[in-house]
Parts: C-alpha cells; structure tokens; sequence
C-alpha cells in the first residue's frame, strides 16, 4: 500500500461518531469496567497530581509524525528503498475528523487505523498513554481498549516537537523517536527526494514540484513517490493515486552524486524493474 493512499483514506473515514468535547478539555482515565469516551469524560476524575501545564490535549499531539531514523536516513540518501532499511521506517497521522480523533500508522506497505479515544497521563512525568479503540461510537467499554504508551516534552513555546512512542503494530512496543512535520508527508518527501528544476545534456528543461507535478520535455502528470520499498527494484514515482487514478506513468531514479538519473520502468507486477541504464542524467538548476 503506497502511504500517500493510507493517510488520504483516513481523511474520508469516519470512524466516529460522538465524543469529546475533549479537544477543549483534558482528557481522564477512565475507570476499570466503565465506558470510555464521552461518558468517561462526564464521571472520571481528573488525577490530583496532575498539573495544568503538564496536561495533553488531542490537539496538542494533532498532525504528521515520522519515525526519526527514517526521516534522517530519507534526508541524507534521497532513497526511499535506502531509507526503507532504516531501524524503523514508520509514520503517524493524527487528524480531526468530525468529533473524533483518528490515528493512522503505517510501515508504508500496510496501516492500521484506530481511533483515539483518551489521553491519560502516567506516574511518571511527561510520559502519557493514548487509549485507543477500533473506532469511536461515542461510549467505549474499557475493556474495548488498547493503549499506546508515549513521553514528550513541550518545547519554549509549549508546542510538542517529537514524541517517543511505543507503537504496537511495527516497533512491537518499543520506543522509537518521531518527529512532527510542519506541512504534508508528501510534499516532504517529495522535497527531501527530488524536487526541483533540471537540464539534461541537451539543455531540455525537467521538473518535479513539491506539489507533486511533474514536467518533462514532452509531457506532464502529477506524481507521487512510491514509499512501499518491496514494490519495486528501485526507487519510482508514479502517477499519483487520488488525483491521477487513471494515470499509469512510470519512471525510475537514482542520485549518482550531484546528478539525478531517469530510467524506463519495466514489469506488470511488483516487484517492477528499472532499465539498466538512465534514460536520462540531469543537472539542478
């Protein structure tokens, strides 16, 4: 499953249906045997320990998260399928939709989709636990409930930056740093791998934009990088799978230095192939 496609559906799903008036409230634990959710919030007591400022809000944790070795790895290699041998190649989206808070993670060859019903703070501090459920019906049972563990502290601005997060599903329970994007997954990768303005030898004009459109001498689609390393031999970018769905653009790419090189893509099924050799070497502009 390419991840562009995983985190695209959590934005149409509607896992929920009433819940929270948490985004404006701190949430509580609920108590053992007892609903979650809404009818949790109504009855459970808030911890006496817990202070004001060390209280966690679903907005607080709201957006995009990439497994940090991934990311670095991602940065410096300008790979996918390098970047894909990285400790943990994971991401996590967190979106309101509706009420409720949907979380998403994704290895980028599969996702697992839950929704995030509370957010309860640990004895020890700045470490906290999300209570997450299979979806949002509004009352949960608690014994309905997973939970994932995590630590964070706010930075001077009170904003969490990175998060260490024992996801269940791909880091079996171990701790792993993630680090928030300030805009897309997409545009970022397509910005960390290759974006930008070339010419090949023959002064032919190439580019990929961080949007996702690219331009070639003699044509244009929009494109997406593919993430699912298995998919492929090499690295690719396709037509992009929501807003190009009929496209079937292919073209492979590998940095050899300062130089990018284009190669014709072969195959019908994964894992799919690059030519031997580039069709094309181009110089950023």
């Amino acid at each position: 499953m390419r991840v562009v496609l995983a985190l695209v559906l959590v934005l149409g799903m509607n896992v929920a249906a009433s819940l929270l008036h948490a985004q404006d409230k701190p949430a509580t634990p609920p108590e053992a045997g007892t609903p979650a959710g809404a009818e949790a919030a109504k009855t459970a007591q808030q911890p006496k320990s817990a202070k004001q400022k060390d209280r966690v809000f679903y907005k607080d944790i709201e957006g995009t998260w990439i497994a940090r070795p991934y990311q670095e790895k991602l940065t410096s290699t300008r790979s996918p399928r390098a970047a894909a041998s990285a400790n943990m190649a994971t991401a996590i989206k967190i979106q309101r939709d509706g009420v409720s808070y949907p979380m998403l993670i994704t290895n980028f060859k599969r996702a697992v989709l839950q929704a995030i019903i509370d957010i309860q703070p640990t004895s020890k501090p700045k470490s906290y636990r999300l209570a997450v459920a299979k979806e949002d019906t509004g009352v949960v049972n608690a014994s309905d409930l997973k939970f994932i563990y995590f630590n964070g502290e706010r930075n001077a601005d009170g904003v969490f930056k990175t998060l260490s997060i024992a996801e269940p599903h791909f880091s079996k329970r171990k701790f792993v740093t993630y680090v928030r994007l300030d805009g897309e997954l997409e545009k970022y990768v397509n910005n960390a791998v290759i974006a930008g303005k070339y010419r090949d030898a023959q002064g032919a004009a190439y580019e990929f934009t961080e949007a996702g459109e690219a331009v070639l001498p003699d044509r244009k689609f929009v494109y997406e990088v593919s993430l699912d390393a298995p998919a492929a031999k090499c690295d690719v970018i396709v037509s992009h799978t929501e807003r190009e769905a009929e496209g079937k653009e292919r073209i492979g790419f590998a940095w050899k230095g300062d130089a990018l090189q284009l190669f014709e893509v072969t195959g019908s099924k994964a894992p799919l192939t690059c030519a031997a050799k580039p069709f094309a070497q181009l110089t950023r502009q």
